[in-house]
């Protein structure tokens, strides 16, 4: 099972219609990929506010979506 949570309601949107497929954004065509896979793949719009904490460990990490990391202890500034 894949959960997908964005804060970009447009982009959940455009997933869900099946105009990612179109999409130029590598990003979009991943998950594109996963939705059309064997997958159960959950999509689900977040708000920004709820989000900060996520956006800031995803800058630390550098936006590799095909890596797992684990942080043993956070950094300082989330």
């Amino acid at each position: 099972m894949v959960e997908v949570e964005s804060d970009n309601a447009l982009l959940i949107d455009s997933i869900r219609n099946g105009f990612a497929a179109n999409s130029n954004t590598v990003e979009v065509q991943l998950i594109h990929e996963w939705c059309n896979r064997d997958w159960q793949v959950k999509l689900r719009h977040v708000l920004r506010e709820s989000n900060k904490v996520a956006d800031c460990l995803e800058k630390t990490v550098g936006g590799g979506m095909n890596q797992s990391v684990v942080f043993v202890d956070p950094p300082s500034h989330v």
